[in-house]
């Protein structure tokens, strides 16, 4: 030791070290210093983690900044100081020291050096017991998902100590990526050592196989593979695959295995173990590489034969693939017991490659010896009930070419399982399998879709301040507040405020309190909770922001402003107005469950209002105008101005008939930044006058003349169809502001779904908002009449990308049939039309329509399917056509469709594909016989 490490080193020095913020001077100081005699240090210590921890959320940004940057220097010392693993552990995991950056002494700072932080650890006063400890613990800590950092450090500490850390799930996942640096000329710990002058030199491993080969506990690691989550995510890397299959993880295990160093039957049970429990897709992507890597032979299959059934019938689409292939590959060999259970299973899965591809080794089977019929026709009618009637058919002919071969009685079965098959097969099924003719028409036990039974009731009011305050809590809390509850809430809070405004601050009093302690509760001004966050401190006798909020919501720029924002809007009117211009309730409030206003009962508020002296607020009376029934204005309008009152302009929102058509070969206009997006194809309404505005400067500024006044501005202003950021999320509605979007203007649904189209039409990409579309359900339930706007908006939600999504259009499809609200025929040529911009994807409106259709929306199906059929004739080849032709002879066959389709003749024509053609005619003799 220096003269230096042996005084006596004081909280002031070590303080000071701490306030210069370099770690290398605390290193330097304390390094040399035995822990013992740092005793006197550790309390100060952490006592000063406390004091820096607290103003890092004193929410002073210099304040921040100071302490902030002595914290990777209070770590070394306290590190140093640790007189024990376990103290040392707490220091290197403490949540606020985690991966500090480092000031440096000219300014600035940099990413900490967790080698550093070894070698402080290894200073030599530290026993080879402390250091095997403090592995061991520090594993131990690893969260699950791994952390690189620190298990630098516990491997660093194992491979000096000789510690046999356990296996834990984060030390794994470290363990794992360790050896996925290989290919990049990565230096492992053992390496560092020997460039510090600490250890003798090690060999350098220049890929994964050869890092592998040295590992002393490889069967251990290897076991635990198969057990910590997501390690199928590690083994593929992409970039792995361009060092060579040596680095690559699945194929590097199977050489492993291939020389001995792990036992490969253990490999392919486990792997086959892992598939069979399943996980994540691509989790089990990895896995599936390594079970291709392994590429088992005849015997090791076999001897895994029911294994790989069970994996086919209940595993992921990918590992089902997988099992299925290698069970083909002894097809020849399977006891025919087992190829039956394979076949039945596999049959009863929705993937139509997988039926194929079994019913492909059933025929197989039978071609070479027919006798097996008896065992595998009882397991292939499992197909009759297939969910793609391709399938069905392709079960039907197979079927019925090797019915000859089985008992009678196995024969009656296979046909009593034929009415199973969809009704556009049985008129085959009747001539392959001689089955009795059933009645001509419509089975009198087809689904019909249900009857409308009318919007859900509005909430009962609240009884007095207090429901009042706590369903007010309720809302404000909720993920997605219920607009019908939204409104009841509103409505109450203005009218105990005109009863007893005392009382309701009382009620109020708490939760403004709470609010006050809330971090989060500056949210963004668009929001239905800021809203009424403003709205409870005007109630409560607090200073608000809500005419700054106003000014902002009307003055956002053109290409980002919505009529979404109409309930903001509203409730900051309120929070302005309710004590300066008072009113004894809102005029605005729904009387029915689909947010319509009777015109009656607003005349009656109307009256209340000229005899209570209070004047209408305009956001509220401009929107009780829109929730009129049109017929019914010009009387309420009349009785206004009986009582006094000069009620705004005719608010009617147009409602727009011409489209734009983005093709996918029409460049962009240029955004607001002078760049060009790429083209996205679609089809919007264009607003009433035709005007489209294009131009960059026009899209990012607006012009103080161009603000619009309130609600009823913001409805009329229709998005401008060639703005690509509405259509690719900007402005981003949150599923609150559509699902209220809805009740804006019911009786006007046409604008309402010019508004919400960006936004739905948005979720048919990839990148779209998760959960379920919250705006057509509700839409659909508007009393207005639904136009072309109405149906876009609809055939949009079809092609979502999300299921969730597309069950909430067949909601709308469904509730819409019921109420005699849909055109199919309009729907099915802006189906085609997005089918032929490339928007819509058949494999996601199909399944839909076909639900739709099992429903009892069948008629409306097949004319939505016809329209499609007519508008795409022109182009046989499209992709799917084929699927659409079967789905329809699905309908009609159900239904009793008895029509022409000139379509078809030119779909049957020797032009078409051969699908195609067999389609067209079958749907053909369907519809004329």
């Amino acid at each position: 030791m220096t003269d230096r490490a042996d005084e006596t080193i004081s909280w002031d020095e070590v303080r000071a070290l701490v306030a210069a913020r370099f770690p290398h001077g605390v290193i330097d100081r304390l390094g040399p210093v035995p822990a013992a005699e740092l005793r006197h240090l550790r309390a100060p210590l952490r006592k000063l983690r406390t004091e820096l921890v607290r103003e890092l959320t004193a929410g002073d940004p210099g304040r921040y900044r100071a302490a902030y940057d002595q914290l990777a220097a209070l770590q070394f010392a306290g590190i140093l100081s640790a007189a024990t693993p376990t103290e040392a552990l707490d220091w290197l995991t403490s949540r606020r020291l985690l991966d500090v950056s480092w000031p440096l002494p000219g300014g600035g700072a940099t990413s900490p050096d967790h080698h550093v932080v070894l070698r402080a650890l290894l200073v030599p006063h530290r026993d080879a017991a402390f250091h095997r400890e403090l592995a061991v613990r520090l594993a131990e800590w690893l969260p699950a998902r791994g952390d690189a950092n620190r298990w630098l450090i516990a491997h660093g500490l194992a491979v000096w100590s000789g510690a046999e850390v356990p296996t834990t799930d984060g030390y794994v996942i470290g363990w794992l990526r360790e050896g996925g640096l290989m290919h990049y000329h990565h230096r492992e710990i053992g390496e560092w050592f020997a460039d510090q002058g600490l250890r003798e030199p090690v060999p350098h491993h220049d890929s994964l196989l050869s890092w592998l080969r040295a590992q002393p506990r490889i069967g251990e690691f290897v076991r635990r593979l198969f057990e910590v989550p997501d390690v199928g995510t590690e083994f593929t890397d992409r970039y792995a695959a361009g060092h060579g299959p040596q680095n690559q993880w699945p194929t590097a295990l199977t050489a492993l295995a291939g020389e001995g160093l792990f036992d490969r039957a253990e490999l392919i049970d486990l792997c086959l173990g892992l598939l069979l429990r399943g996980d994540r897709p691509g989790n089990l992507r990895g896995f599936l590489q390594l079970h291709t890597a392994l590429a088992l032979d005849a015997e090791e299959i076999l001897a895994r034969a029911r294994d790989h059934v069970q994996l086919a019938v209940d595993g992921a689409p990918g590992a089902a693939k997988a099992a299925q292939k290698a069970l083909g590959s002894v097809n020849a060999r399977l006891p025919g017991d087992l190829l039956a259970e394979l076949t039945a299973g596999v049959l009863a899965r929705p993937e139509k490659a997988l039926a194929t591809a079994q019913l492909g080794q059933v025929e197989a089977a039978l071609r070479r010896d027919p006798a097996a019929a008896e065992d595998l026709l009882p397991a292939a009618v499992t197909a009759f009930t297939h969910p793609a009637p391709a399938i069905q058919e392709q079960a039907l002919r197979l079927v019925a070419r090797y019915l000859p071969h089985v008992t009678p009685a196995t024969a009656e079965a296979v046909r009593a399982a034929a009415d199973g098959l969809g009704p556009a097969l049985q008129r085959d099924a009747r001539s392959l399998l001689a089955l009795t003719a059933p009645s001509a028409g419509p089975s009198e036990d087809m689904p019909v879709v249900a009857a409308y039974g009318g919007p859900a009731q509005l909430p009962v009011p609240p009884a007095d301040p207090l429901e009042a305050a706590e369903r007010l809590s309720a809302v404000m809390a909720a993920r997605l507040p219920d607009p019908g509850e939204f409104e009841t809430v509103f409505a109450a809070l203005v009218a105990e405020h005109h009863r007893d405004e005392a009382a309701l601050r009382d009620a109020l009093a708490p939760l403004a309190e709470r609010r006050d302690r809330d971090p989060n509760r500056l949210l963004g001004i668009r929001s239905i909770e800021a809203a009424l966050g403003c709205l409870l401190d005007a109630l409560t006798g607090r200073a608000n922001e809500s005419d700054r909020h106003t000014a902002t919501l009307l003055g956002l720029p053109a290409y980002v402003r919505t009529p979404a924002v109409a309930p903001a809007l509203r409730i900051h009117e309120a929070a302005r107005r309710i004590t300066t211009a008072p009113v004894p309730f809102l005029l605005a409030t729904p009387t029915a469950g689909d947010g319509t206003i009777d015109g009656a009962v607003l005349v009656e508020r109307l009256t209340a209002y000229r005899n209570a002296g209070a004047r209408p607020w305009p956001e509220d009376v401009a929107q009780a105008l829109l929730r009129v029934a049109p017929h019914a204005l010009a009387a309420v309008r009349t009785a206004a101005g009986g009582l006094g009152f000069d009620l705004p302009a005719d608010p009617a929102p147009p409602a727009p008939q011409r489209f734009h058509v983005q093709s996918p070969f029409q460049p962009e206009p240029v955004g607001p930044h002078g760049r060009r997006p790429p083209t996205l194809p679609r089809i919007a309404p264009l607003p009433v006058d035709g005007a489209v505005v294009a131009d960059a400067d026009a899209l990012a500024h607006t012009d103080d003349a161009a603000v619009p006044e309130g609600v009823t501005d913001l409805l009329q202003a229709v998005p401008d169809p060639t703005e690509h950021a509405r259509f690719v999320g900007v402005p981003s509605l949150s599923s609150t502001e559509l699902l209220h979007l809805a009740w804006l203007a019911p009786w006007h649904p046409e604008a309402v779904a010019a508004h919400g189209l960006p936004s739905v039409a948005f979720r048919a990409d990839p990148s779209a908002p998760r959960g379920a579309d919250p705006l057509l359900p509700r839409f659909a339930e508007a009393p207005g009449e639904f136009g072309p706007v109405s149906h876009l908006l609809l055939a949009y939600g079809l092609t979502a990308t999300r299921a969730e999504s597309r069950t909430a259009a067949l909601d709308f499809l469904l509730t819409a049939t019921a109420r005699g609200r849909l055109r199919p025929e309009v729907l099915g040529e802006w189906l085609a039309a997005l089918w032929r911009l490339s928007v819509v994807k058949p494999n996601r409106i199909l399944p839909v329509l076909a639900d739709a259709a099992r429903s009892g929306a069948g008629p409306a199906v097949w004319a939505t399917l016809a329209a499609v059929i007519t508008e795409a004739a022109d182009e046989p080849g499209r992709r799917a056509l084929a699927d659409v032709l079967a789905l329809a002879a699905e309908c009609a066959a159900a239904e009793g469709i008895r029509t022409t389709l000139p379509a078809l003749d030119i779909l049957a024509g020797s032009a078409a594909p051969g699908r195609v053609r067999t389609e067209a005619a079958r749907l053909a003799k369907i519809l004329t016989t």
